[in-house]
């Protein structure tokens, strides 16, 4: 009787223990799930913290179960030895064994799914390891293939903008990574792909070639695939993908169980994956705001402008390197200190008051540019080279929704704007009346090519003289001597600037022309030389229309030699930029021995333009000033 009690003890209890098991791990896999899935990312919650307590105590209790389950076998054993010890009999001896097989079975049931719980405890553990998204792609692939044993596995996610689905990753079951080139053709059923992110159904074939349900998927028979598995990738009901297995050489390989597996798996690598993609995104937000700043930066650190900017209290929060040169402040000086305190010693240039007036009436100029102000010859401390010209622009920082968050200052720095500007009105003072348009406009470009300061170089030197002005002084009206005097030189000028010659003097009756300064010029001695040409030609055609005018001639020389040329003249007044030395007094020399527009060429001259004109036999001429005489020829024209 004792006997059967225990047994029937023995019975109840274990009846309780398989109640109490079911339970336990049902609850167990609920806080899995929760814990290690849907809130893996939150463990600094402390309800989630609480939830991780709970199913530590769950598989703990898990674990006494299993112990427990032991024991109560080492039991039954010894019950079953003691009774036959006795001589029980054999209906209840074949008791014990069924219950001790039905227990054993329970046991190792349970134990099964202890282990296959464990695993996807470790797997979850595994994939929130990582946040980099391939590297959790890659650890999603191999641990889901090693999980169900599968040949090769290949996952897929819905492309966040166009909706299409991308092959994101492929491996085999050696862990390799399978090629992009093999894998974007690879011999799997896309349309069970297709169908099970659209319905959220996860798919398993035990024989894919015998499922009826499979037919319409041609690639299924196409391929030969034996078995396959699909479960879609599920993130707060929103499907971002699919995870596909499958295997061309074993059938049976999946059951319903693998897939239940397969869809817990997914569960949490769905969240690793969107977990790590949210990251990946969140990286280029703060990596592109770094290059929009870096690029920002580079802007302010290359504009040539200075550019400053205060908040709506003062401070200064950008101060760029120009800035600082124009204003010789060290940006570091600047940065963070209020602005009355960062100009102080700038406060004369205007500055202060500036910004002052930006925030005290930032109302007033809520959609545009406050009035710029202009400061002319002032002085920067500690700026050498002074003074200097600012236009200053000050303009209201605004929010996106309109509020004033503060004011810019642009400081443009027009110092060698005016320079270059005086520098070119005194050069266009200087020449403009003597010299070409065109050699001015160089003049102008090429600042740095003009020698106001005077210099030593070789030039020609024209000298056109008219013949027998003091008769005509004498024969006409001074008014009529004028008048007729311009309109000759207005026809000389026009044959010399057409040279480019520039024209230093008009003394009276005569004009004196150099080449070759104030900008160097190849071939200045045969510039020189076709300008007193034209200068002859131009004379007689004009006199050939109009013959009712008083025929004049004149008397050209032309020599070449060094001399300095440079300004002459007072700071205070005009200057004038001409030549001296003694091939200018030798060039005036000749034109006074010639007549009848008769041009004279000094040797120096004639050495240097021989190839290319026409000149009659040379000869000697003494001329004042002059201890030898001078080798001399008259041009008769162009070869």
């Amino acid at each position: 009787m004792t006997q059967a009690l225990d047994m029937s003890n023995i019975h109840e209890i274990s009846e309780s223990l398989m109640r109490i098991s079911r339970l336990l791990h049902e609850h167990t896999h609920k806080l899995e799930v929760a814990v290690e899935g849907t809130y893996a990312g939150q463990t600094g919650d402390p309800r989630v913290s609480l939830l991780m307590d709970a199913l530590l105590v769950a598989r703990k209790a898990d674990l006494e179960l299993g112990r427990n389950s032991q024991a109560l076998k080492r039991l039954t054993t010894q019950q079953l030895s003691t009774s036959s010890g006795k001589g029980n009999t054999a209906a209840t001896r074949a008791v014990f064994e069924r219950e001790r097989a039905e227990l054993q079975s329970n046991i190792t049931f349970l134990k099964k799914q202890r282990d296959e719980q464990g695993i996807l405890a470790d797997i979850a553990r595994t994939l929130n390891s990582t946040l980099e998204f391939d590297e959790v792609l890659r650890l999603v692939m191999d641990r889901v293939i090693e999980f169900v044993s599968a040949e090769r596995g290949f996952l897929m996610l819905v492309d966040q903008q166009t909706q299409d689905l991308e092959f994101k990753i492929a491996r085999d079951k050696q862990a390799r990574t399978i090629p992009e080139s093999e894998f974007m053709t690879a011999g799997i059923s896309r349309g069970v792909v297709k169908r099970t992110i659209t319905t959220l159904e996860p798919l398993v074939s035990d024989d894919a070639k015998l499922d009826a349900s499979l037919n319409g998927h041609e690639s299924i028979m196409t391929f030969g695939i034996r078995s396959m598995m699909c479960a879609p990738l599920v993130v707060r009901d929103h499907c971002i993908g699919a995870v596909y297995v499958d295997s061309r050489i074993n059938a049976n390989l999946f059951s319903q169980q693998h897939l239940d597996l397969l869809v817990a798996f997914c569960n949490q690598a769905a969240i690793a994956i969107d977990n790590a993609r949210l990251f990946a995104d969140l990286n280029r937000a703060i990596q592109q705001v770094q290059d929009d700043k870096q690029y920002m930066d580079n802007i302010f650190a290359s504009i040539a402008n200075g550019v400053v900017t205060i908040d709506s209290r003062g401070y200064v929060t950008t101060f760029n390197a120009s800035a600082g040169l124009i204003l010789q402040i060290n940006n570091s000086q600047a940065i963070g200190r209020h602005y009355t305190e960062a100009f102080a010693s700038h406060a004369h240039i205007g500055v202060v008051d500036l910004l002052r007036n930006a925030l005290e009436h930032a109302e007033l100029h809520a959609h545009g540019t406050f009035v710029p102000s202009s400061v002319d010859n002032c002085i920067i401390p500690n700026r050498l080279n002074g003074p200097f010209s600012l236009n200053l622009y000050v303009s209201s920082l605004r929010d996106t929704q309109g509020a004033h968050i503060g004011a810019a200052l642009v400081i443009d720095d027009r110092t060698e704007i005016k320079r270059s500007e005086a520098e070119t009105k005194k050069i266009r003072g200087i020449f403009e009346r003597y010299v070409h348009p065109n050699v001015v406009k160089q003049l102008i470009r090429d600042k740095n090519a003009l020698n106001l300061g005077g210099e030593t170089k070789e030039i020609s030197v024209l000298f056109a003289d008219i013949r027998g002005f003091t008769r005509l002084s004498e024969s006409m009206p001074p008014e009529a001597v004028m008048d007729m005097i311009n309109r000759y030189m207005r026809i000389m000028c026009e044959a010399i600037w057409e040279e480019e010659g520039t024209i230093t003097a008009f003394l009276g009756d005569a004009v004196m022309a150099i080449f070759n300064a104030p900008l160097p010029q190849e071939q200045h001695a045969l510039r020189a030389v076709r300008a007193a040409w034209k200068m002859r030609m131009a004379v007689q055609g004009y006199q050939q229309t109009h013959p009712q005018e008083r025929f004049i001639s004149f008397g050209i020389g032309v020599n070449t030699g060094l001399a300095t040329v440079g300004n002459i003249g007072s700071q205070e007044r005009m200057q004038n930029y001409t030549a001296i030395g003694d091939v200018v007094n030798v060039a005036s020399r000749l034109q006074n021995n010639v007549s009848d527009n008769d041009i004279l060429l000094n040797d120096t001259t004639y050495q240097q333009v021989y190839p290319y004109v026409r000149t009659g036999q040379p000869f000697q001429l003494s001329v004042k000033n002059k201890a030898t005489p001078l080798t001399v020829r008259y041009l008769l024209g162009p070869l």
